[in-house]
């Protein structure tokens, strides 16, 4: 009877940690899905950039301040309203910087992307100097980005709140 008493006592933390087993389990899981979902919307994002780069080559790398106001001031000619470049420029910058906040929340350290994220942003380094001018760039976006445009423009580092 000593032995059942002693079973009968151990059996219900067992349970227990049975229980908790199954729960460390679940919140992994929940981890390694919202991971996954991470990932693969900035590969979606990175593969429709490379798509847009592709598809309108005059828009993926402006790298002179020459270069980006011939830009701006040429007209498109796959513009409906005969509008210049300007239109389509600052959707494809939004893009870029849009894929390179998602690709930064996936992957913060990895040298990989941060190299490829690095040659966009000197690609089109005049249009991040006009929003760091125009005021609204640090309001805009991340202070993990704007780490990297720093150092890939040789700026100073920005100050971030903690």
């Amino acid at each position: 009877t000593a032995f059942w008493a002693i079973v009968g006592g151990v059996s219900p933390a067992l349970t227990g940690l049975t229980t908790l087993g199954v729960v460390l389990v679940a919140v992994q899981q929940l981890h390694d899905s919202r991971e996954l979902a991470l990932s693969a919307a900035a590969y979606s994002s990175w593969n429709a950039l490379e798509e847009a780069s592709l598809e309108n080559p005059e828009l993926s790398c402006p790298d002179t301040d020459d270069k980006l106001n011939k830009l701006l001031a040429t007209m498109d000619p796959k513009s409906a309203t005969g509008g210049a470049f300007r239109d389509r420029y600052t959707a494809y910058g939004n893009l870029m910087i849009t894929t390179a906040e998602q690709v930064l929340q996936m992957a913060p350290d990895d040298p990989y992307w941060r190299f490829r994220i690095e040659e966009r942003i000197r690609c089109n380094a005049p249009a991040i100097r006009f929003l760091m001018r125009e005021g609204a760039y640090e309001r805009r976006y991340s202070c993990k980005l704007r780490q990297v445009v720093a150092e890939a423009l040789s700026a100073p580092p920005p100050t971030c709140k903690p």
